[in-house]
């Protein structure tokens, strides 16, 4: 199948974030797509909200928007940077006082909800105004038919192994099914040794990653269907079952209704964990942390036969509705996702470019990023928590029911029951 389409922030941050909108007006833009600056000769000044830069490495973020005001003079970019978290935190507060900074960087979590919100402005009518062919991107997702988000970056999570503990525990091979799994699982698993097979991050709090979700994708089943809650089915039981059976076997790293993402990747990192769910981007701070260990990458396991998806998110890209410059921050969304600056910036973040032309540098003589491309190019790329209303919220509810299944608080059927519930009340009428 080919591919588809925490950190303290100050006050003075948060000022500067909520005000980046403040010189908005009536959201009518002041140029055409095919101009820079303003009708008055002087320099439109972008204000990009986004977590980009602290997650980058020191000056790229910089340097690309210098580059970008070379290539286009008379606009200015002002970098409003913060960790995620913060972020979307703060671009919540400044869509509702409709002072959101005239770019923002966003992903599927919220792009609903911002759009629901009239905080964003609809791209499709931009991209016409700039003759611009969404076929140019992996994938053009709409509300509505209309497209509120391009997608710049695609980040996806196959599987990590530890290849020193498998092997010293006699797996030959990696596991591709659930039971595969179970038994290599099993195999690994040494509490003496503070060693456990995988860790299931679910806190409630700080709801992250798809370390549940994805074994169901990768078996080609999903929760929802036609957007609609779908966790009364036998796969999703089954699923259920699988993950409630890797916990009460104690395969499972304690503490996973308080473990945060990170915490995850440095019980891999360490070599206490044999498999672990994960982006990319984990790669190299993993070689650069324990250059001894060893460790390959693969699918996630699938119930039975051949892993058919992987779970995916994305560095996406809007534009404010209250911005004054729409057509100026037009200019520069369609820079970052031309074909070469989109495969530096790929490489740079070590995610797969939303160009559909681009190829990231990374991929080119390194086996483990080759493995990860390979993974990526033959599986579906599962979003289904992106463009839905309160996405945050339904991945909060689904944590908080793995929790109380885990505990021995509820049984299965009522797992999927108060799923079906909650998710129905939250996406009815959609």
């Amino acid at each position: 199948m080919h591919r588809r389409s925490t950190a303290f922030v100050t006050a003075v941050a948060a000022t500067a974030l909520v005000l980046a909108g403040c010189s908005a007006g009536d959201g009518s833009d002041s140029g055409s797509g095919s101009g820079s600056g303003s009708d008055s000769g002087e320099d439109v000044t972008l204000d990009f909200s986004q977590w980009w830069e602290v997650e980058l490495g020191e000056g790229v973020m910089r340097d690309l928007m210098d580059r970008f005001e070379e290539e286009h003079p008379g606009i200015k970019v002002n970098l409003i940077s913060n960790p995620y978290s913060a972020t979307v935190d703060l671009q919540t507060t400044a869509a509702a006082t409709g002072t959101l900074a005239d770019i923002v960087a966003i992903n599927g979590a919220s792009v609903y909800d911002l759009q629901d919100q009239g905080a964003i402005t609809d791209l499709s009518a931009l991209m016409d105004d700039a003759g611009f062919d969404p076929a140019e991107l992996v994938s053009n997702d709409q509300i509505d038919g209309v497209t509120y988000m391009v997608r710049a970056l695609n980040f996806a999570y196959p599987m990590y192994y530890n290849t020193d503990l498998l092997d010293a525990a006699g797996i030959d091979g990696l596991p591709t099914t659930w039971d595969e799994f179970d038994t290599a699982a099993a195999a690994v698993t040494d509490p003496d040794s503070n060693v456990y097979a995988w860790s299931l991050p679910i806190n409630v709090q700080s709801p992250a990653g798809f370390d549940s979700q994805s074994w169901l994708w990768a078996s080609g089943d999903r929760m929802l269907k036609d957007r609609q809650a779908n966790f009364e089915t036998p796969e999703v039981a089954d699923w259920l079952d699988f993950l409630k059976g890797q916990y009460d076997n104690g395969y499972v790293t304690p503490g996973a209704f308080t473990q945060q993402e990170q915490q995850k990747v440095e019980e891999f990192t360490a070599g206490r964990n044999a498999f672990m769910i994960g982006s990319l981007a984990h790669i190299a701070g993993i070689r650069e942390a324990n250059p001894d260990l060893n460790f390959s990458i693969g699918s996630v396991p699938a119930k039975e036969g051949e892993s058919t998806g992987i779970a995916g998110a994305s560095w996406g890209l809007g534009i404010a509705e209250n911005s004054e410059h729409k057509a100026e921050a037009w200019e520069l969304v369609q820079w970052l996702v031309s074909e070469d600056v989109n495969s530096e910036l790929a490489g740079e973040a070590t995610g797969f470019p939303g160009n559909a032309a681009s190829v990231p540098g990374f991929v080119d003589g390194d086996e483990l990023y080759q493995l990860a491309f390979d993974v990526y190019s033959s599986s579906e790329f599962v979003t289904e928590l992106e463009g839905l209303p309160l996405a945050l919220d339904l991945n909060r509810n689904l944590n908080e029911n793995l929790v109380r299944l885990l505990q021995g608080e509820a049984d299965v059927p009522e797992t999927q029951a108060s799923l079906q519930t909650y998710w129905t009340d939250v996406l009815g009428g959609e």
